[in-house]
């Protein structure tokens, strides 16, 4: 079992994010204060890195998915994806970056992973894209006829602009009459309601 001291792990400590090395048969050789809080060290230590972040008895990469830290072994370069993981009962996004280190023999002797929650900034993106498709849906010139006021779509087809407006965005209608449309159409009705407004007290 390698010493905090010899992996010269100890200023890790300071970092807010859980930081790990990781052997080349994925045990866990130590942990910084941040991962222990995540995993706990006293649980962690020479335990399988995807038994304690995956929850399973398999690698993560048997279940289909890239594991940043096999590749840095296979390739002994710096690797970066980003994970689902499950602590304490709860699922969490991270982004994980694993990076090799050598001995002075040129070996490579483990490899430090670095794990950032990124759950809230996934959640973030997903309401700003959400607001930006919103924003962008009716932008643009929008082709209208002059006479009849249909709107014609991408694929040439022309459609009342409620109908036009309704498939690209929330907006909903509600029907009425404006009181220029009221007195052509309906000139006794608009009668009617001037007489009221006329006689209505003030």
């Amino acid at each position: 079992m390698h010493d905090r001291k010899d992996l010269g792990f100890e200023a890790f400590d300071n970092l807010s994010y859980a930081v790990m090395t990781i052997d080349k048969d994925f045990n866990i050789l130590t942990a910084n204060k941040a991962a222990c809080k995540l995993v706990g060290c006293n649980d962690a230590i020479g335990r399988k890195c995807y038994a304690l972040t995956h929850n399973s008895a398999k690698p993560c990469w048997e279940n289909g998915e890239l594991c940043p830290v096999r590749e840095s072994f296979l390739n002994k370069t710096p690797s970066l994806v980003v994970h689902k993981h499950i602590h304490n009962g709860t699922e969490v996004f991270e982004e994980i970056t694993s990076t090799p280190v050598f001995n002075e023999e040129g070996e490579l002797a483990f490899v430090i992973e670095e794990l950032r929650d990124i759950s809230k900034l996934l959640k973030l993106e997903t309401v700003i894209n959400s607001l930006r498709n919103e924003i962008q849906t009716l932008q643009g010139i929008i082709p209208i006829c002059s006479s009849c006021k249909k709107v014609r779509d991408d694929e040439g087809f022309w459609s009342q602009v409620e109908n036009y407006v309704s498939t690209r965005s929330e907006a909903k209608f509600s029907h009425s009459l404006c009181p220029d449309c009221l007195k052509e159409l309906y000139p006794e009705v608009a009668k009617r309601l001037e007489g009221k407004k006329d006689t209505h007290p003030k």
